[in-house]
């Protein structure tokens, strides 16, 4: 990862909630823009590709390929994304878990 950033700031977990939709969306509905529109345009360039990194990383997860259940995989792959980025908030975890398991659904 990049600079690091403080992976538990509530500006980030407020960008993470926005950029993926979570609480938001019936379905994750990951956007950009949504963030700028939100948050301007100087904050967002800052997060935006910090939200990118951790997402890509979460995705790196083997987790749908070896779990049998929807639940198993969200927890296998959050866990996998725990131990990569300790200090992360657990909203980031399950806003990208949420994401995540839409995609293997």
């Amino acid at each position: 990862m990049g600079e690091m950033t403080d992976l538990n700031s509530s500006k980030l977990i407020e960008a993470v909630r926005i950029w993926t939709g979570w609480g938001l969306k019936m379905f994750p509905d990951r956007s950009d823009d949504r963030v700028v529109q939100h948050l301007g345009r100087d904050v967002a360039s800052k997060l935006l590709p910090l939200i990118h990194e951790l997402n890509a990383d979460f995705h790196k997860s083997d987790a749908h390929s070896v779990a049998s259940t929807l639940e198993e995989v969200g927890r296998l792959a959050a866990e996998e994304f725990r131990k990569k980025h300790p200090s992360v908030a657990e909203e980031i975890v399950q806003a990208l878990a949420w994401c995540y398991t839409y995609d293997w659904k």
